[in-house]
């Protein structure tokens, strides 16, 4: 299927220079320009080498840092990290067969793709503003290591700008749509919001599940957003209740200075 065409979505001006240069490091390193393990040039030669400040250059070195593809150590330098870092900012999750979740593992079968405006009770469940221009890639997500059984359903809807990523995204099912936007359009994801809701599963997609119908579920709402905000990439994913849990790491901030 040929990808649909990409619609004007009134998103931000052009990124700031230290996102594009930020954006521009990551693509190098998911693409093995910059290998895992090797070391970054210095603020001072990469500031030369894409002619900005080392202000510039510090404050993308600070997001790559904060997005988990790097580490900065004195009398060391800056260290490529990893050239996925999805799971730093990802929930944990385990379904009933102790299944690891990989993107190798569980993957999209994507079975149908359109266009979709967001009226105002789609936009409501999606938390998302309504009108919004958006593409609907809509399938299931199967276990790959255990004969493609459907362990999930997902719609993911991706900003209507990005309508080019269609076909790649269709080609490599085993990759995050996340990665793929980072990696093609050169856009760091730097937040994603998940909501979690219980659900009951009606028919016919409890039986694409294997399940009765009317049994219990949770529905995974995520919102992937770029370094300003901006919403790309919003999945709508409903699992069986007993196939996944979903685990959250709460930390207490450090406490001010006594009154």
């Amino acid at each position: 299927m040929a990808p649909p065409k990409a619609h004007r979505t009134g998103l931000p001006a052009a990124p700031t220079r230290y996102a594009e240069l930020a954006s521009t490091l990551v693509r190098d390193i998911v693409e093995g320009r910059r290998v895992v393990g090797s070391l970054l040039p210095t603020e001072h030669d990469l500031a030369e080498e894409h002619g900005v400040s080392r202000h510039t250059v510090r404050a993308s070195l600070r997001m790559l840092q904060d997005l988990g593809y790097i580490s900065r150590k004195k009398a060391v330098g800056t260290i490529v990290e990893n050239a996925d870092p999805g799971a730093a900012y990802t929930q944990s999750f385990g379904t009933v067969d102790d299944l690891v979740r990989v993107a190798a593992a569980e993957i999209r079968a994507i079975e149908t793709v359109r266009h979709v405006t967001l009226d105002r009770a789609l936009a409501r469940r999606l938390e998302a503003p309504v009108g919004g221009a958006w593409i609907l890639l809509s399938g299931l997500r199967v276990d790959a290591l255990h004969g493609n059984t459907p362990v999930a359903r997902a719609d993911i809807y991706l900003d209507a700008s990005l309508a080019g990523l269609v076909d790649t995204i269709q080609r490599q099912p085993h990759v995050m749509v996340s990665a793929l936007i980072e990696r093609e359009c050169a856009l760091a994801m730097t937040e994603i919001r998940q909501v979690v809701t219980a659900v009951l599963i009606a028919s016919p997609l409890a039986e694409q599940l294997g399940v009765a119908p009317g049994s219990a579920g949770l529905r995974l709402i995520r919102h992937y957003k770029d370094g300003f905000g901006r919403i790309l990439e919003v999945t709508d994913t409903i699992y069986p209740a007993d196939r996944v849990s979903v685990a959250f790491q709460l930390k207490r901030g450090k406490a001010g200075p006594a009154g």
